[in-house]
């Protein structure tokens, strides 16, 4: 799999070894809300986790690069069922302790960047209504507002929330 290296931060495979720091930065309880998810109860929430959808092509462990140590996630999820598979929506969170650092934006530039090598004409990003974080990494990226879809059923937390969809469409390569 691919690694990324942007001036402050590598995006590399997740490995089972990550388990006890995502564990420790997804139990956060605004961590997984923020994100549709529950926050981690238990070290096995992560190792399933590394085991399911962090183990998707193109989903990431968003590390200093100084040091290595795991700050976040973020995801490039390409959709197969589009006619020629060019577009793609990017999720991402950040570990509390490390907000307000810029890291969200630098990895999401940077995974633009792999979209574009990827032939997406179109990324997708979408946000809680009142998750203003979430809003200006979009907007810092270059993603326009689009719609708003209210009273959206999220099982895993037992809400239904208003979602923000925004879009950033790519230059042809």
């Amino acid at each position: 799999m691919t690694i990324i290296d942007t001036p402050r931060l590598r995006l590399r495979p997740w490995g089972d070894t990550d388990a006890p720091a995502l564990f420790e930065l997804a139990r956060h309880p605004r961590i997984g809300m923020l994100c549709g998810w529950k926050p981690y109860k238990h070290i096995d929430d992560a190792h399933e986790a590394l085991s399911t959808f962090l183990a998707a092509p193109d989903s990431y462990a968003v590390t200093l690069a100084s040091t290595g140590e795991l700050v976040g996630s973020i995801a490039l999820r390409i959709d197969t069922d589009s006619p020629e598979a060019s577009v793609a929506d990017i999720g991402y969170w950040i570990g509390a302790p490390y907000w307000g650092n810029g890291y969200a934006t630098e990895a999401g530039n940077a995974i633009i960047d792999r979209a574009r090598e990827l032939g997406v004409s179109t990324i997708i990003l979408k946000y809680f209504d009142g998750n203003d974080a979430s809003r200006r990494v979009s907007e810092k990226l270059g993603f326009t507002w689009q719609s708003r879809e209210e009273d959206v059923e999220y099982p895993l937390i037992g809400k239904r929330l208003t979602v923000h969809r925004t879009e950033l469409a790519l230059a042809a390569p």
